[in-house]
C-alpha cells in the first residue's frame, strides 16, 4: 500500500495539509507551525516502522522536531479561529475532528505547560479531548474543559464515535 492511500485510509485528505509524501522511504512528513503561521517545525509518519523506536528519526514511526525556542502544533493551517477550539494530542486525532468541522490542534510532543500563554492569547475557549495516560492528563490543564477517552483514540474511532464525544462539550 502506498502512504498516500494510507492516508486516506486515516481519513486523511493531503490537499487540505502541508504534508510531503517520500513513497520511496516509506514516509509522510507534516508541516507544523506556531500562531504567527510560520513553519516551526515537522513530524515524520512512518506507518510501516516500529512503535517502540520513540522519536527516532530514522526508525521510528513517529519523530518530531520543533525548533528551538518555537511553538509547533498542527492544524493551524486549516483554523478559521471558529469558537472553540479543541486541544488534541496527535495529527490523525486532530485530523477526525477537521473532517467534521472542528477547529483543532495537535500539541504533538510540546509539553502543553510550554504552550499555555500561548493558548491563553487566542481568546477562544480552549477544549481538550485527551487520550488516557499521562500525555492526556497534562494536556486536560491547559483546557476550558476536557473528555478523557478511554476506548482509544479519535483517530481510531468513527465520525459516529467522534461526534459522540463532541457532545460531552
Amino acid at each position: 500500500m502506498t502512504i498516500a492511500q494510507h492516508l486516506l485510509d486515516r481519513h486523511t485528505d493531503v490537499s487540505r495539509y502541508s504534508v510531503m509524501i517520500d513513497e520511496n522511504e516509506g514516509v509522510a512528513t507534516f508541516l507544523l507551525f506556531d500562531l504567527s503561521g510560520a513553519v516551526s517545525g515537522y513530524q515524520q509518519y512512518r506507518p510501516a516502522a516500529d512503535k517502540v523506536r520513540k522519536n527516532d528519526q530514522n526508525d521510528g514511526r513517529y519523530f518530531t522536531y520543533k525548533s528551538t525556542g518555537r511553538h509547533a502544533v498542527f492544524g493551524l493551517e486549516t483554523w478559521n479561529w471558529s469558537d472553540p477550539l479543541y486541544l488534541v494530542e496527535g495529527i490523525f486525532d486532530c485530523v477526525r475532528l477537521h473532517n467534521l468541522g472542528c477547529a483543532a490542534i495537535a500539541t504533538l510532543s510540546n509539553d502543553p505547560k510550554q504552550l499555555a500563554e500561548w493558548l491563553w492569547t487566542i481568546n477562544r475557549p480552549i477544549y481538550a479531548i485527551c487520550d488516557s495516560g499521562e500525555g492526556g492528563a497534562k494536556l486536560a490543564n491547559f483546557a476550558h474543559r476536557y473528555v478523557t477517552c478511554s476506548d482509544g483514540d479519535l483517530g481510531s474511532m468513527s465520525n459516529n464515535e467522534v461526534a459522540k464525544i463532541l457532545t460531552a462539550f
